[in-house]
């Protein structure tokens, strides 16, 4: 990224103003100790706000909160509160605006359209007074600053990691997309993260292949966000997938809270990490991601260089890095920096790697979706647990019968040699296709892939098609419909 004089000054004054890990002992009233055993007081000075959160014992949320009130289930860690220099009710001072006709920075590396695919979009978020035009520069530059956070951090372990925002050009630079979203001052100010959330949602920002940044113009919360606390190495791993939500109050406009905030939503720091703490943090100092979360908590200094606290895992053996040796704890589990809505490059290589399922990193659509289904449940990675799931989002086309079809797009494009596709066959209405075939795109028109091994059209499992090795952008499934409509649960396509 270039090195504007700009930017060097903004991101000294972000270091100064986001070490979050220097509040020793604030979360004394915290019930973190593994699973969770009730819900602590609300301390409204700090941004401590537990009001509509639930300590849950199982399900998907196990070991950490439910937010109440918000469908589908969403978890989080719990609030976080301001670290030192940031106070929950002082409100942070707006950048200046650059000079006519230049950028105070841009981003080093952006991917494709700026739209397609699995990214990381940035909302403001206020009620009935506006302060967008004000604050436009500030989002831009502190979303900036999440992303130097994260390839910093990357450059540490020999590899490259951009976050892969929304993206616009300005003046000739790329720059990150910042959503102008109103909504009731009500839910703006509830001491309550669902009322917002829901309200955001009703806004229509609920896309399985996004993470929403909020940048919330109130003085609630320092921040809080979702966490899924999923450890399964598998691009199926529900951090890899949305919506999810980060969130960072006006008292708390920092990189370093928007980057803490956001690593919890792709998977940061899960309990059975060697420096775990128990409740999605870590314990060795310095790093984004640790401090003393409760009671409990011994926080150690494992890397002294306190310039560290604007940096991922202090020594990248509990989260983050970007080619973990063999054997290794992130080598086994969930790594972030391995997130499909990162920006790969150097360390394990860029793009795709062998056996990945690059579906997950494509946008969705169809010819026709019944309004109550989902055309983005095809790649959202939620398994089935059979052709007629009632639990994870499914698309289908009833009324509509005849020849359907379901399309993956990517970016760039992608040497595919099979596919793998569950049915969704509800044994009334959808059922499964009468027959079905592959297609791609070869930049006029959809042809039939070549070498097809067969297309079989079993319930309860995955149809898997071999292929010859194509590179394209879009790869179609195009169903004949049989004795209903038809409709599909999850695709995947896989290359060399």
């Amino acid at each position: 990224m270039p090195d504007h004089p700009r930017r060097r000054l903004r991101l000294s004054l972000l270091a100064g103003t986001s070490a979050l890990t220097v509040l020793i002992g604030l979360l004394a009233g915290s019930a973190f100790a593994g699973e969770p055993s009730g819900v602590p007081a609300d301390d409204a000075a700090r941004g401590m706000i537990y009001s509509g959160l639930t300590a849950a014992k199982d399900g998907p949320c196990a070991g950490v909160f439910q937010v109440k009130g918000v469908s589908p289930v969403m978890c989080t860690h719990g609030p976080d509160p301001a670290p030192a220099g940031l106070s929950v009710k002082r409100r942070i001072q707006p950048f200046a605006a650059p000079a006519a006709g230049t950028n105070a920075s841009a981003l080093a590396v952006c991917e494709g359209d700026g739209t397609s695919g699995r990214r990381v979009e940035v909302l403001y978020i206020h009620g009935s007074t506006s302060r967008y035009q004000q604050y436009l520069e500030t989002f831009r530059t502190l979303a900036e600053g999440v992303d130097v956070i994260f390839n910093e951090s990357a450059r540490e372990t020999g590899g490259e990691r951009h976050v892969r925002y929304v993206t616009e050009n300005v003046n000739g630079a790329c720059r990150p997309v910042v959503r102008d979203v109103q909504i009731a001052d009500s839910a703006l100010n509830a001491n309550d993260w669902a009322p917002l959330l829901n309200a955001v949602r009703a806004a229509g920002y609920t896309r399985t292949d996004r993470k929403y940044l909020q940048f919330v113009d109130a003085d609630v919360y320092c921040g809080i966000g979702g966490f899924a606390g999923d450890t399964r190495k598998t691009d199926a791993n529900r951090s890899n997938s949305g919506p999810e939500y980060a969130r960072a109050d006006n008292g708390c406009w920092s990189a370093g809270v928007a980057a803490h905030e956001l690593g919890h939503t792709l998977g940061a720091v899960n309990n059975n990490a060697p420096n775990g703490s128990g409740a999605a943090h870590c314990v060795d100092e310095w790093d984004v991601m640790c401090y003393k979360d409760g009671p409990n908590v011994v926080i150690r200094t494992s890397c002294p260089d306190r310039a560290h606290d604007q940096r991922l895992d202090c020594n990248h053996d509990d989260y983050y890095h970007t080619n973990p040796a063999a054997g290794s704890y992130l080598a086994n589990n969930f790594n972030v920096a391995d997130n499909l809505f990162l920006i790969r490059g150097g360390g394990s290589g860029p793009g795709p790697q062998p056996g990945q399922n690059r579906a997950l990193s494509a946008t969705a659509s169809a010819s026709y979706t019944s309004s109550w289904e989902s055309v983005a449940a095809i790649n959202d990675g939620a398994e089935p647990g059979s052709s007629n799931d009632t639990v994870n989002p499914r698309w289908g086309t009833w009324p509509n019968t005849g020849e359907q079809w379901a399309l993956l797009t990517w970016a760039s494009a992608q040497t595919l040699t099979s596919a793998e596709v569950y049915f969704f066959d509800d044994n009334g209405g959808v059922r499964v296709p009468a027959s079905w075939r592959l297609q791609s795109w070869n930049g006029s028109a959809y042809v039939d892939v070549a070498g097809a091994s067969g297309y079989p059209v079993a319930v309860n499992q995955y149809n898997r098609v071999t292929f010859s090795s194509v590179s394209t952008t879009r790869l179609r499934v195009v169903l004949q419909s049989g004795a209903g409509s038809v409709g599909l649960l999850e695709v995947k396509a896989f290359g060399p």
